[in-house]
């Protein structure tokens, strides 16, 4: 496995994704240190699989990407923000997302997300839970990116409890949650795709019979494949919940 050492905050493991037939080489990813970021692995949250039956499945019938594992080693106090300050409305229609920037190529992933009204609160909360270094240091990203309207759809007490400063491990595993260190086209998003959350927990991906509509999880790609220099970007409509996020 890959792995750059991010001092002082963090470790980053970079994993890439697996295709079909190279399961006997799987790798598996480091859970996160943290306590209240841990997922059981008997819960069954969101459309995810943790029994063997589905890690077998995972492997054998197609590929498995995986997302973002940060390990924190220390803790960096952030201020507490209040729901209020963030955006939970989308000012632009979905289908005209990133249609002001002429060639959406010349910016990463991360600045083109910043460019985005619709994405500013996942912006947001990416600085907010301390990942925005770690994430430009990636050579390569997907960002599964949530809209505003997506973050409207979760309660308010839940979203107070994710901003609140103890709560930082959990408000990282969901933003982690939503970015694949590797560039993924929506192409790529098949319905014999998993995407592994930690080493017991997938998240399944499904197509429609026509295969317009691509769903991960409870969440639905409504614009898909805006590319990055170092990346691209897919516009979620719902917000990918972790478990231990979910149980909060």
């Amino acid at each position: 496995m890959k792995k750059n050492i991010l001092s002082p905050i963090a470790v980053l493991t970079l994993s890439g994704f697996m295709m079909y037939g190279c399961a006997s080489s799987a790798e598996t990813t480091d859970a996160t240190a943290m306590e209240q970021a841990t997922y059981s692995e008997t819960e069954r949250m969101a459309g995810r699989t943790s029994d063997d039956e589905g890690l077998m499945a995972a492997e054998q019938e197609g590929q498995v990407l995986d997302v973002l594992v940060v390990e924190e080693t220390a803790v960096v106090p952030i201020g507490t923000i209040a729901v209020t300050a963030l955006a939970l409305e989308n000012p632009v229609d979905i289908n005209d997302m990133f249609d002001d920037i002429d060639d959406t190529e010349q910016y990463s992933v991360m600045e083109l997300a910043r460019k985005s009204p619709n994405l500013s609160t996942f912006v947001k909360l990416i600085e907010q839970a301390g990942l925005e270094d770690d994430v430009e240091r990636l050579d390569e990203m997907t960002f599964l990116a949530p809209t505003n309207e997506a973050f409207a759809k979760l309660s308010k007490d839940k979203l107070s409890k994710l901003l609140l400063t103890e709560n930082r491990a959990l408000l990282s595993a969901l933003v982690q949650a939503h970015i694949l260190p590797s560039e993924v086209r929506s192409n790529q998003l098949q319905s014999n795709t998993r995407i592994r959350m930690t080493d017991q927990s997938y998240l399944p991906v499904s197509t429609d019979n026509s295969g317009t509509i691509t769903t991960v999880g409870n969440a639905q790609l409504v614009k898909t494949d805006v590319e990055a220099s170092n990346g691209r970007i897919h516009v979620l409509d719902s917000v990918i919940l972790p478990s231990a996020v979910e149980q909060l």
